[in-house]
């Protein structure tokens, strides 16, 4: 695959919206779980999650719409495009698109509650997640679900649609906003802990549900040289797979074949890795069919250093593609990998794998992202700094 330039990106989290207070946020993690804020859900089995506070959410009531992920995209959208120093006018064709599991959900809840009279939030149920208002798109717009692939599925499709020529540039990610549907659907499925969520360790016994999406602008790396723009990292290639061997199991050979697949979309070898930003859920089955599927994908027992943010933040869903993304950025830029918050015991069953609880420091080299969602829809990334690039063309 032709590389894509990152030139603008931005993020919205439980730890904010400012790029070195989430980094700051990932390298040294607080416990940031709560009820959640919005409603009482004692009754559930499991009610903890890791939500954006209430202040911050405060922040986005000059964006468009009522509906909290309606304003979420808008401010990401429109930070990533700031962020990229694009004129609008006459500079090229624009497209968007973005991944989420419950858009059409939060209407649906809304609605439901406006009926008695509990909620004031109440407007047409429609699942397109691309804003409107000034933003004319004079590309390709779209809205896709993957489950909890989505956030890194759309920028992987977005940047083949910019090598191809179909679009100038595209703003792409991806983004979830907690609701009682999905707190209700993960305690169902008994994969919500009551624990703290601890990737990789031995203790592990679940999710944390949480919120929030990152959002990418991406442009061809020729383009974002002539006219001298930031390359915050470059997409080198991706893959994606749908096993469909399960509604909720992962399945080894179906995650394996996405990480082949972009490896070979890059034109790389497993040594060519410096690290891995793990889907890393935290449930006991995710992390060791993931760290199966690695070695099944590298044909070693030998693995580069693993991390998952989802200790840190919780598992925003639709959006946890995009944070990782973000957060592999943020590696790229700062020359580490953050730890695995709440990290204890390594699970021995998984070993050997270099996973810390601490901030390493990180070769030069690229970074693999990886996101998978029920269903078997698994999407898998990898990003590497322009000076990597421009060594690699030399």
């Amino acid at each position: 695959m032709q590389p894509i330039a990152i030139t603008g990106s931005s993020v919205f989290s439980p730890l904010g919206t400012d790029p070195d207070g989430f980094w700051q946020g990932l390298c040294h993690p607080a416990d940031l779980q709560t009820p959640w804020p919005l409603r009482d859900l004692a009754p559930y089995p499991v009610n903890n999650v890791i939500a954006v506070p209430e202040e911050t959410w405060g922040t986005l009531s000059n964006m468009d719409g009522k509906a909290r992920s309606e304003r979420v995209t808008s401010f990401l959208v429109r930070s990533a495009l700031e962020a990229a120093k694009l004129n609008r006018d006459g500079v090229g064709t624009i497209g968007c698109a973005l991944g989420t599991t419950t858009r059409s959900a939060e209407f649906c809840e809304a609605e439901f509650l406006e009926e008695d009279g509990s909620n004031d939030v109440a407007e047409t149920p429609r699942s397109d997640l691309v804003p409107r208002g000034n933003l004319d798109w004079s590309g390709p717009t779209f809205t896709l679900s993957t489950a909890c692939s989505s956030g890194l599925l759309a920028p992987a499709l977005s940047a083949q649609i910019v090598a191809s020529g179909e679009c100038d540039f595209m703003i792409a990610g991806g983004v979830d906003v907690l609701l009682e549907y999905t707190i209700c659907g993960f305690n169902s499925l008994r994969v919500a802990s009551r624990d703290r969520c601890r990737p990789f360790s031995e203790e592990r016994k679940g999710v944390i549900l949480s919120e929030g999406g990152a959002c990418f602008c991406l442009e061809t790396v020729d383009r974002a040289e002539a006219r001298k723009a930031d390359i915050q990292a470059v997409i080198l290639g991706y893959g994606t797979s749908c096993d469909g061997g399960s509604p909720t199991a992962p399945d080894v050979e179906g995650i394996a074949r996405a990480i082949k697949a972009a490896l070979g979309s890059a034109n790389l070898q497993p040594d060519d890795i410096a690290a891995i930003i793990a889907h890393g859920t935290g449930t006991p089955t995710n992390d060791k069919v993931e760290v199966e599927a690695l070695r099944r994908a590298f044909a070693t027992t030998e693995l580069p250093p693993i991390t998952s943010v989802k200790g840190a933040i919780g598992h925003a869903q639709g959006g946890a593609g995009a944070l990782a993304l973000f957060t592999a950025l943020s590696s790229l830029k700062h020359g580490k990998l953050p730890g695995v918050a709440n990290l204890e015991t390594v699970d021995p069953a998984l070993a050997p794998i270099t996973v810390s609880r601490e901030t390493l420091d990180l070769s030069s080299g690229c970074l693999m992202v990886n996101a998978f969602g029920f269903g078997g829809n698994n999407c898998v990334m990898i990003v590497a700094s322009h000076d990597y690039l421009k060594r690699r063309r030399h």
